[in-house]
């Protein structure tokens, strides 16, 4: 009995044995082929500025595939300032390859530093995709010729397999770059506005806001040709974050003699000359640079604000001169106007009598609006159509009918219906508050049993956001 559970137990513990063999390795069987990198100095952002203007990336790749591999490296965003999103480094962000850092593939960015570029080769692994590890140096070159200011942009890395069907893998790096000021310019040439303020207020509703001049003091001399250049440097944005173009300001240069002011010419948001001087570098001492708001009457209403930022240029290197806000005003406009048919300025129906010919009185309803919101035009009628001596006009004579002169919302009473006492809903505009006008044909049918005579009712017209 003994010996029969003994070989039971043993039977028991042997295929425990094999179901371990058989077992293990379901876990083994798990391909690795991934990428990881991180900052040789520790860290999870990649900053570079004057004071650290070299920093090093290190990428790992895991492999124990057999599959030959290469690393891309991709720009994903570009490295914009942020002030001026029309100032874009390019060539001054460099790398370089460390060598010794890699043991078996090839390291195909060289040792000495390059421009980033997109869709840049920058590793191939041997034959038999060995696992390896390589470093990058990203870094700042010429750093006179890069405008103030900060930038950000991503790059990506992709493991990418060689003839395999294998999923690519990519790793994603920001790369944060800030330059600040190593020069001025501010003791050679002043911007100066009439108020000594450091902005402009331009408003298309005021006579004195039209228009604004701003004085440039020129008070050194240059020996070599150079530039004024103006940036905005953000989009024109209210506190709500509507935004209006910035071509509803132009702009030109007066009194340039020994230089070249810019003509009449609209404000962008690229990089603008506003003057250059001779090309032996003489300019004038003082000239004027004059703003002007266009209508804006199709604009939403509100302040709209950004930065206009004053660089000189010189053999293609920006230095700042100086900053001036600046601010669109749009007031607020919301109002109805009212033009009646008859002359006189009001709704009249003369001259009754039985059985006479229907009459028509028309009113032209026009609405302006900016504000952005939803409105609606009413009539109030306060009583029937009565005269002096208190007869009434049953109101099944008395009709309104609407037409649509150029509105974009929901226009009611397109055809007749009866004149109602009280508050009646005439219009109700889009969601955007759109301007526009409309007319209202009233006509009155005189009954057989009418009493001659004159009769009138008041009615007033309501507009009203929603």
């Amino acid at each position: 009995m003994e010996n029969t559970v003994s070989k039971k137990a043993l039977s028991i513990f042997i295929l425990c044995i094999l179901l371990s063999i058989f077992t293990l390795p379901v876990f083994l069987l798990a391909d690795t082929f991934d990428l990881s990198l991180s900052l040789v100095e520790g860290g999870t952002r990649l900053e570079l500025n004057q004071a650290n203007q070299y920093k090093g990336v290190k990428l790992q790749v895991n492999s124990d595939v057999s599959t030959r591999y290469e690393i891309i490296q991709r720009i994903q965003q570009q490295f914009v300032n942020r002030d001026n999103p029309g100032v874009i480094l390019r060539d001054n962000l460099v790398v370089r390859g460390l060598r010794g850092t890699n043991r078996f593939g090839t390291f195909r960015i060289p040792t000495n530093d390059i421009a980033v570029r997109d869709n840049e080769l920058i590793y191939t692994s041997s034959s038999s995709g060995q696992a390896d590890t390589l470093t990058l140096v990203y870094g700042l070159k010429d750093l006179d010729s890069i405008q103030p200011g900060f930038y950000q942009g991503q790059i990506s890395f992709t493991l990418r397999p060689i003839g395999s069907t294998r999923q690519e893998v990519t790793k994603y790096l920001y790369i944060y770059i800030s330059i600040s000021e190593t020069g001025t310019v501010s003791q050679k040439i002043e911007i100066i506005t009439p108020t000594g303020s450091k902005r402009i207020n331009l408003n298309p509703s005021k006579d004195q806001m039209i228009a604004v001049d701003i004085l440039v003091k020129i008070d050194s001399d240059f020996n070599e040709p150079f530039s004024i250049v103006q940036y905005l440097a953000r989009p024109l944005e209210s506190k709500t974050g509507d935004r209006i173009d910035s071509n509803i300001i132009n702009f030109r240069v007066a009194e340039a003699k020994k230089g070249v002011g810019a003509a009449k010419t609209d404000l962008s948001n690229n990089p603008q000359i506003i003057y250059t001087s001779s090309p032996t570098g003489q300019a004038d001492r003082e000239f004027i640079i004059s703003y002007y708001i266009k209508d804006l009457s199709d604009e939403k209403s509100g302040t709209y604000n950004s930065r206009l930022q004053f660089y000189l240029r010189k053999k293609g290197i920006d230095k700042k001169i100086d900053d001036l806000d600046l601010a669109v005003e749009n007031e607020k406009i919301f109002e109805l106007s009212l033009e009646p048919q008859d002359p006189k300025g009001r709704i009249e129906f003369s001259n009754l009598k039985p059985k006479s010919l229907p009459q028509q009185s028309e009113v032209i309803v026009d609405i302006k609006s900016n504000t952005g919101k939803k409105y609606q035009v009413s009539q109030k009628v306060f009583s029937d159509l009565t005269n002096k001596e208190g007869n009434v006009i049953s109101p099944e004579y008395f009709t309104l009918k609407t037409e649509n002169i150029d509105l974009e919302g929901d226009l009611k009473f397109l055809s007749k219906a009866n004149v109602q006492k009280g508050e009646t809903v005439l219009y109700v505009s889009d969601a955007k508050g759109s301007a526009g006008s409309f007319k209202v044909i009233y006509e009155l049918t005189c009954p057989a049993d009418i009493v001659a005579g004159d009769y009138s009712t008041r009615i007033t017209y309501s507009l009203v956001e929603l």
